[in-house]
């Protein structure tokens, strides 16, 4: 499997993952175009939901000749690989944590702000026939064990100023949902549903080529030159582009080197997911897990599943440290382990293969939260989502076109700084190692 931290570009022609979303979802993309213009206004790199919301704006609010190019085929990467939780909320920080560093009012502006992402997501399923296949029935996060509780409890008391809908589950409310013997207690976020990801990256795409985006299939981007001028020049195997302006969106998918202003500021973390047979109806009285709620745990290393519309469990959590191991059977085997260990009446389900299993690359941010911002003159990115971006990617990707325009950011830390960058970053990977040994030994 294609590793950020082992290449200095992304291969070009490489399938779509076998994902359960590619294998259940007729979806409908916009034509690309074959041939690469020679220039452009402003070349966006990656055709995911952030480089696609970023060509979509900068298309319709701003006229611009703008071209998206992407190495495969759209949403290659994790925007068609996650799990289709859309939440309110983005990297790691809760609104007490944001509250802490910054204060109320910044802390109020972030809610708002995962508002508007919300808003901008509404845009796009209601752009999609589908209808995105949403699931809407909320978000549970489920203290996983007694020494959970308080400080879930102590997350719930500070949400009610910002979430005021929460709702919190004591030990036999849960379970009345999330039959569990890893299920204590919970928070209930009713804002939150499941999507189809496949569904809403088709979405956006066929509103950026509607709004006059040249989108650009299987286009890697090899090597990039910026002239005297201040010019950009990317050499891809479709030849060669020049614009004054370039914006970044490849997120955990971004090649080691690719560009010296971003080097060393993202972690590429690969996270897993296994889709089982459809679920007896034995089973799914047994597990009691309502069919349109997401469920995610509290550990440092979290679980996640939900019910699929067809009654398939999507169990996922953490993958291999390294992409050249992604696909060793022993991370499958974790994963049907965790969920043997959450739902025991599917002990047997876990003995047998899965019929779907993958990863994708999130990038992870050494302070937990992603920036929009200018790297160096010209350039644009938006990356550090912690696995947290199907909602916040579809602003996320607006606010870096508006940026590359010119327009003020809103004054919250997202847009006021540069991602920092990791300390001896060439040791990012042992680091990682380190903290997965010191999580698994804490949570046992």
């Amino acid at each position: 499997m294609y590793d950020p931290l082992e290449s200095n570009s992304i291969p070009s022609q490489q399938p779509h993952a076998a994902s359960y979303w590619h294998q259940h979802t007729q979806v409908d993309f916009p034509a690309t175009t074959v041939q690469l213009p020679e220039t452009a206004d402003i070349v966006v790199i990656g055709g995911g939901y952030s480089g696609l919301n970023a060509a979509l704006e900068l298309a319709e609010n701003y006229q611009q000749r703008v071209v998206l190019v992407e190495a495969n085929q759209l949403g290659w990467g994790c925007s068609t690989r996650n799990a289709g939780f859309a939440m309110p909320g983005t990297g790691r920080l809760g609104y007490a944590a944001w509250k802490k560093r910054c204060g109320e009012a910044v802390a109020q502006g972030i809610q708002a702000e995962y508002q508007l992402a919300f808003a901008r997501l509404e845009r796009h399923l209601a752009a999609c026939p589908q209808q995105l296949q949403v699931q809407r029935g909320g978000y549970v996060k489920i203290a996983h064990n007694e020494r959970a509780i308080g400080e879930l409890q102590s997350q719930y008391q500070a949400l009610c100023d910002y979430e005021p809908n929460t709702q919190w589950l004591n030990r036999e409310q849960i379970r009345t949902r999330v039959n569990s013997p890893q299920a204590h207690a919970a928070i209930h976020f009713p804002q939150s549903f499941g999507l189809n990801p496949l569904l809403l990256l088709a979405s956006v795409a066929r509103q950026a080529a509607a709004a006059g985006a040249t989108l650009v299939e299987n286009a890697a981007v090899s090597t990039w030159q910026t002239e005297p001028s201040g010019l950009h020049v990317l050499h891809t195997n479709k030849g060669t582009i020049r614009a004054p302006k370039i914006i970044v969106a490849t997120n955990g998918y971004t090649p080691n080197h690719f560009h010296p202003s971003i080097h060393g500021r993202s972690l590429p973390v690969l996270s897993s997911v296994v889709v089982t047979r459809p679920l007896s109806i034995e089973e799914r009285a047994a597990i009691r897990l309502k069919p349109h709620e997401l469920v995610m745990d509290t550990r440092a290393l979290k679980y996640y599943f939900r019910l699929l519309p067809d009654g398939r469990l999507l169990f996922g959590g953490r993958g291999a440290i390294r992409g050249r191991d992604a696909e060793h059977p022993r991370y499958v085997r974790h994963l049907l382990q965790a969920m043997a260990a959450t739902f025991p009446a599917l002990k047997r389900l876990s003995q047998q293969a899965p019929d779907y299993s993958w990863s994708g690359w999130v990038s992870v941010a050494l302070d937990d939260y992603p920036r929009i911002y200018s790297p160096a003159e010209g350039v644009y990115t938006t990356m550090g989502y912690c696995g947290a971006g199907v909602t916040f990617t579809q602003l996320a990707g607006q606010r870096v076109a508006q940026l590359a325009m010119g327009e003020t950011m809103p004054a919250l830390p997202f847009y006021q700084s540069p991602l920092p960058k990791f300390p001896l970053p060439q040791l990012r990977r042992l680091g990682q190692w380190l903290y997965y040994v010191v999580s698994y030994v804490a949570r046992r």
